[in-house]
């Protein structure tokens, strides 16, 4: 017997009353009769309230009067139960209205080594001897009387709630708040090395007090640290 070629212009016709015995079983390589393949159920994930983390501040901050008001709301949102205090370079932002109407608990204006009120314009960029090593200690240099760094760890003292922020009449406070604070923040951690509560305080921006408050942090002891700052003020 011999195979035919099938004639395709011919229709196929299909008997519909074939008897179901004679139907013709399903080819069993066919992939028309393999069962469904099970989808995976995809389980949501439980989208429950976002946890706010509030960013670590540490307990010493530094601005100007222009972003005075959100540096006291990153305090209080770190610590619910802070206590501001404001150090003040500048006699005269007492009146300013953006002390006068912040939410700070207290004030206080800063003291030169010769005890003057500081009185630092916007623009400063020179000080005098009597303002820079006011930062770090009052008096005559026989002694180590308290200096503006003194003032500010002594309200830190008080609670682990206080927090002091210095104020400069800049903006920003990018330079000479931000030198006062780290002067005060070096001060503090040689007496508590966990006082920084794993925060960092910003440097100046400024490449001229960065390097003053490089020189002054090689020194072993708060005495050496004046000297360094003395020798530094000097070499200007």
């Amino acid at each position: 017997m011999w195979n035919r070629a099938r004639d395709m212009s011919r229709p196929r016709l299909i008997d519909v009353d074939r008897p179901a015995s004679e139907a013709v079983a399903n080819d069993p390589d066919s992939d028309f009769d393999d069962p469904p393949i099970p989808q995976k159920k995809r389980h949501k994930k439980d989208s429950g309230p976002i946890k706010h983390a509030p960013k670590k501040v540490p307990r010493i901050g530094a601005c100007g009067v222009k972003n005075l008001d959100r540096t006291l709301l990153e305090m209080s949102d770190s610590n619910a139960d802070s206590i501001v205090v404001l150090c003040l370079l500048n006699a005269e932002l007492t009146d300013h209205p953006a002390i006068k109407n912040s939410s700070a608990d207290s004030v206080f204006v800063a003291r030169t080594r010769d005890g003057a009120q500081y009185m630092l314009a916007a623009d400063e960029d020179d000080l005098d001897e009597n303002e820079f090593i006011g930062l770090f200690s009052s008096g005559p240099y026989t002694r180590l009387d308290p200096g503006v760094c003194d003032e500010i760890i002594d309200h830190l003292k008080t609670s682990d709630c206080h927090c002091v922020v210095v104020v400069d009449a800049s903006d920003r406070g990018l330079n000479l708040a931000r030198l006062a604070a780290n002067v005060a923040m070096l001060k503090w951690t040689r007496a508590l090395p966990n006082a920084s509560s794993n925060a960092q305080l910003l440097k100046p921006s400024s490449a001229k007090w960065k390097e003053a408050l490089e020189r002054c942090a090689h020194g072993q002891t708060w005495a050496n640290v004046r000297e360094r700052a003395r020798a530094w003020h000097v070499s200007l």
